[in-house]
């Protein structure tokens, strides 16, 4: 009694206060934080997902934008009921925070300006840590200078010191902690654990400003002095990942082979070594040796959780040593083995694509990358992104070879003579007729077989089935009813209920009358339209105006795909044979100037002089006057001031330019410019800018010649379809 009386006091420097408010701190309030504080840490380690496709992250959490300086939380002084009930809304580190304040206002014993209670030091580290990890790191750092400044000789100084030196990184002020943390590690009898976790820490600090060789020393640093297995991992893991980085494989290797030699290490980080040891033996062209290491890592029962990721680099190690089909295969059972990750599916979808691509079979290829943004969560990362402009260039160039097969096909029935039409759409009607036949007689199998399958169901139920318990008659069984009605069914179709049934007309079997019918249907009746030839002759374009449009729709169209090929795909070949097709069939086509053009950058582009040196020939012999001869002409005139600045920028300048109402000047940087970046993104750009530039100059009928220009040459781009909008206004 005397104890608890003399003792409560925060105010009295006496061996029994100090005594009393250092036992309770610790071994209630204090204690039951760190229970909350490492809750929290469990819960991180739980949730927390390694992208083992990128560098991991030395430290493994993730830090919200926009959390960097939280106003400081108010504390709570409620009584203990609603206290109860209000932690159970808090999260761990909450929780941690709230019992550190607590401790520190209920048992602070600050007198004369020092503070008399050993353990209020522990209660503001625990503070500070748990702001640190719900990302306030301002409160943070206000909690860990406390401890520095008053309490210089607590024994936990250096571990406070470690944590300033985070929260510091994580306010991007590197160097300060990288200095803080170079001293401490000097320190004599530092502790293992803080020694490593400075090292650790210093490690992260170096990678936050890029310098990797500082970066590997620290973390090589922190491995000799590790006594925490899952650090350890972790550190030789980042280490393999960062001498790959460096183009060491040899001490990537080297760090990857100790974690899989390190026996206390996680499972997890010890099948991934494997991995990444074969994506190094992929990069060092040597596939062939590791494939049966691969295959027997896949037959181990302890591997089930990482078959996906086995699978893809099977398939690329298959792939590398050309079996295509091998590759599609291991891919697929990528995507479908079991707890497969959304990330990895999204690889292996991709991958298939770009097999498909390669092919030219963009169909295929189109739908796997449909099923890559499906999978992937985060849909706004540069590879996503990438992907999607690709599908959408995809996109268009299955509309564009649509386009030419219809019309390709319209064009080949307009060259025939009547006789000759008639006969094409007999053939074809003939042809749709047997589809449709095969068709409803597959349509009658499938019905067919599943009456059956029901009658031998319920014949099935009727043997085996015990005797209904109203007894052994007929009607009392709802199975041999059930079966007997199936059959009459069956044998006599659906009847009408009336006398002498079984000699009546309508006595006839149900395939028989629905044949009969159908018969009766066909005499009374005409064949429908789509079994007729005029329908289809009627339709073909008749009138000049008709076929003009079917005309310039095919050679924009060929001319379009030619430059998707070229531009975006880098399908060179079939960049030629598209730009060679419309030349052959649309020789004076107004599009002729800028197919021969075409044809010599993409036959340049594949190394072909001679084919290049033909068409050059062509542009320069023939249209001496044009742009394009002017590019092929003097290529280096074109580079001199343009070369040195980037696309966006000389965009600006010039849009700079168009804006003080400069309109021919603007013209002309735009000429210069397009010489230069050709091929690059700001193209379309640019066009749209010297459009905007030739309607000052010249007038309403510049505009729309350019506007024509740009929907026929880029009408897939944003400019492209903004062209084509005021195309459609104007006219």
């Amino acid at each position: 009694m005397a104890f608890l009386l003399f003792g409560c006091s925060t105010k009295k420097d006496a061996f029994i206060n100090r005594g009393y408010h250092a036992m309770t701190a610790q071994n209630n309030i204090l204690y039951n934080g760190e229970i909350a504080f490492q809750n929290g840490l469990n819960e991180i380690n739980e949730k927390y997902r390694d992208n083992y496709w990128e560098i991991l992250p030395i430290e493994p959490i993730s830090i919200e934008e926009g959390k960097i300086d939280v106003p400081d939380y108010k504390i709570r002084k409620t009584k203990k009921a609603k206290e109860d009930e209000e932690n159970k809304s808090l999260t761990p580190f909450e929780l941690a925070e709230e019992k550190a304040v607590k401790a520190i206002q209920k048992h602070s014993m600050n007198i004369g300006g020092k503070e008399k209670n050993k353990k209020i030091d522990d209660a503001y580290l625990l503070l500070g840590k748990s702001r640190y990890y719900t990302s306030r790191f301002v409160p943070a750092m206000e909690a860990f200078n406390y401890v520095i400044k008053n309490y210089p000789e607590a024994s936990l100084i250096d571990e406070t010191t470690v944590w300033k030196a985070k929260t510091n990184i994580r306010m991007q002020n590197e160097e300060t902690a990288i200095n803080s943390l170079l001293e401490l590690v000097e320190k004599e009898d530092l502790e293992e654990a803080v020694l490593e976790d400075a090292f650790t820490t210093m490690a992260l600090g170096f990678y936050q400003i890029d310098s990797t060789y500082q970066t590997i020393n620290a973390l090589q640093n922190a491995v000799e002095v590790s006594k925490n297995p899952t650090t350890k991992a972790r550190n030789l893991f980042i280490l393999g990942q960062l001498y790959r980085k460096e183009n060491s494989l040899n001490n990537s290797q080297q760090a990857f082979q100790d974690l899989i030699d390190y026996r206390k290490a996680p499972y997890k980080y010890k099948i991934h070594a494997e991995i990444e040891q074969i994506k190094n033996f992929e990069l060092a062209g040597k596939s062939s040796e590791v494939i049966p290491r691969l295959e027997k890592l896949i037959e181990v029962r302890e591997n089930r959780p990482y078959l996906d990721e086995l699978y893809y680099h099977l398939a690329i190690l298959e792939m590398e040593r050309g079996d295509k089909e091998a590759a599609l295969a291991n891919y697929q059972k990528s995507v479908h083995a079991k707890n497969a990750k959304p990330y990895q599916k999204g690889l292996s979808y991709e991958a298939s694509g770009n097999i498909y691509f390669d092919d030219s079979e963009y169909v295929k290829a189109s739908s796997f990358y449909d099923s890559v943004l499906q999978v992937s969560g985060n849909l706004d990362t540069k590879r996503i992104r990438k992907l999607r402009r690709k599908k959408q260039s995809l996109e268009s160039v299955l509309v564009f070879e649509e386009v030419i097969r219809r019309n390709d096909s319209i064009w080949h029935v307009l060259s025939m003579d009547r006789e000759e039409q008639n006969a094409h759409f007999e053939n074809y009607i003939a042809e749709l007729k047997q589809q449709e036949k095969e068709a409803k007689e597959q349509a009658e199998f499938l019905e067919d077989l599943k009456r059956y399958e029901d009658t031998g169901l319920a014949s099935a139920q009727a043997v085996v089935k015990p005797k209904n318990k109203k007894g052994d008659w007929y009607f009392y069984s709802d199975e041999t009813v059930s079966f007997g009605a199936s059959e009459f069914r069956n044998t006599w179709g659906n009847i009408t209920l009336s006398d002498n049934w079984r000699q009546s007309d309508k006595t006839v079997l149900r395939q028989t009358n629905s044949n009969s019918e159908i018969e009766k249907s066909t005499e009374n009746s005409s064949e429908p339209e789509k079994y007729q030839v005029n329908y289809y002759v009627d339709q073909l374009p008749s009138t000049l105006r008709e076929i003009d449009s079917i005309s310039n729709l095919r050679s924009s169209t060929y001319y379009q795909l030619g430059l998707i090929y070229k531009e975006q795909f880098q399908e060179y070949e079939l960049a030629a044979e598209t730009l060679e097709t419309l030349l052959e069939i649309f020789p004076e086509d107004k599009l002729v100037l800028g197919t021969y053009y075409h044809l010599f950058r993409t036959y340049e582009a594949m190394g072909n002089t001679e084919k290049a040196d033909y068409y050059s020939n062509i542009v320069v012999r023939r249209f001496p006057n044009s742009v394009f001869a002017d590019m092929i002409m003097n290529p280096d005139e074109l580079v001199s001031n343009e070369s040195n600045k980037t696309p966006e920028g000389r965009y600006r300048e010039i849009y700079f330019t168009y804006k003080s109402g400069d309109y021919l000047q603007t013209v002309y940087d735009i000429s210069k410019a397009l010489r230069t970046f050709e091929g690059t993104p700001i193209v379309p750009k640019l066009e749209l800018l010297k459009a905007y530039a030739l309607a000052k100059v010249k007038g309403k009928k510049a505009f729309l010649e350019a506007l024509d220009y740009i929907v026929l040459n880029y009408a897939n781009t944003d400019e492209g379809k903004k062209a084509k909008e005021l195309l459609r206004k104007l006219k």
